[in-house]
């Protein structure tokens, strides 16, 4: 009995079809060095798809830079964004209410004034120390911090030279993803009156000049480190805010009577 033909798969016609079916099709936003290395993996012998296997960081580019100009022209209610310096489709800001409404979303909390303060405070001036932060906005910024490294939005990233050798904070990825910011170099183009500290600049006001000896070093001190957790130090056991703190979130609306 002869075995029916298999039933031949159509071959993708332009790498902007692939591509677009890549970003589409992934569980998270794809660099271009992902969309490669996916190109490469898949080609094999296959002449038809070895091709797409030689396409250059620039060629992705161009079909990335393509499907977003395609999908502005035809309106479709999707967008191809840049977050973090990885790809993404997503709705446009102007079809919220309905998705909202559709999927049944109430409005997102959001950040208070405070929390958005210290926040900024920290994405301008990072690596930055809390008593700066509490410097500059003078007040206690203890519970703002810890509620803002369970939003993920700010993480340790050292610790400072300086006496004490407190923790530094700055931002996180996902940080660039609730806001949508490529990198951090936007920060300076959203308001030219505030432009954002030479991350080497912060690092040398933290760093002090070596010893030329490090025999009056307590031959402990290192081990102190790797034992501690910093997250657990700055985050505590779990508990209500202390009565005076400032809100994270801006409380909801009243409703009307």
């Amino acid at each position: 009995m002869s075995r029916p033909e298999e039933k031949q798969l159509p071959v993708a016609s332009s790498l902007q079809q692939v591509v677009g079916a890549l970003v589409f099709g992934a569980d998270h936003p794809l660099t271009v060095e992902e969309i490669r290395a996916c190109l490469r993996e898949v080609a094999g012998e296959d002449p038809e798809t070895k091709p797409f296997a030689e396409a250059s960081a620039r060629d992705v580019r161009d079909a990335l830079e393509s499907i977003a100009k395609e999908l502005e022209r035809t309106k479709l209610g999707l967008e191809l964004a840049e977050v973090s310096s990885a790809f993404r489709f997503q709705s446009e800001a102007c079809c919220g209410r309905w998705l909202r409404f559709l999927l049944r979303k109430e409005r997102p909390n959001r950040l208070s004034r405070p929390a958005l303060e210290t926040l900024a405070i920290i994405a301008y001036r990072q690596p930055i120390a809390k008593s700066e932060i509490e410097g500059i906005r003078g007040v206690v910024v203890d519970h703002i911090i810890k509620a803002l490294m369970e939003l993920h939005l700010v993480r340790i990233v050292g610790r400072s030279d300086l006496p004490g050798r407190p923790f530094l904070y700055g931002t996180t990825a996902s940080f660039l993803d609730h806001f949508g910011l490529k990198s951090l170099g936007e920060l300076n183009e959203m308001d030219p009156t505030l432009q954002r500290s030479k991350p080497s600049e912060r690092k040398a006001i933290h760093r002090k000049a070596k010893p030329a000896t490090d025999a009056d070093a307590p031959a402990d001190a290192e081990l102190a480190l790797d034992d501690s957790d910093p997250v657990k130090e700055v985050l505590g056991p779990d508990g209500p805010p202390p009565p005076d703190a400032e809100p994270v979130h801006e409380a909801p609306a009243a409703a009307p009577a």
